[in-house]
């Protein structure tokens, strides 16, 4: 908690990490993750991402109602490896936690496809 009072960015990069490999308590985890998910630092986005990842893979929690928010806004985030991370956490929370978040942006685009597909 200290590295985020003081902004300590080098510790806040991998913090998210270890804490989703090592800690014990997936809604602490998941609190400190999704604070950091609005930090300046796009490091430290991309790996609160990943650390709510692990907290669903290691722990088997995290609140849906909590993370999704936070996973489709990373998907909008203007640095792009933000924006991939966050893909490739939903995806894997999607797998892990029987999930669908995503799923209409998905449904929507095969949508567009198949019409274009009729017009063209």
């Amino acid at each position: 908690m200290d590295a985020i009072a003081n902004d300590d960015v080098e510790r806040l990069r991998t913090l998210p990490i270890d804490l989703g490999f090592n800690h014990e308590n997936w809604r602490f985890i998941q609190e400190v993750c999704v604070r950091l998910s609005e930090h300046r630092d796009p490091w430290v986005r991309s790996n609160s991402l990943l650390g709510l990842s692990y907290a669903a893979r290691f722990r088997g929690r995290v609140e849906k109602n909590i993370v999704k928010p936070v996973l489709l806004r990373a998907l909008k985030d203007s640095d792009a490896r933000v924006a991939a991370v966050a893909q490739d956490v939903i995806d894997d929370i999607n797998r892990l936690m029987k999930w669908r978040i995503g799923g209409a942006k998905k449904r929507k685009a095969a949508e567009a496809r198949y019409d274009n597909r009729r017009q063209g």
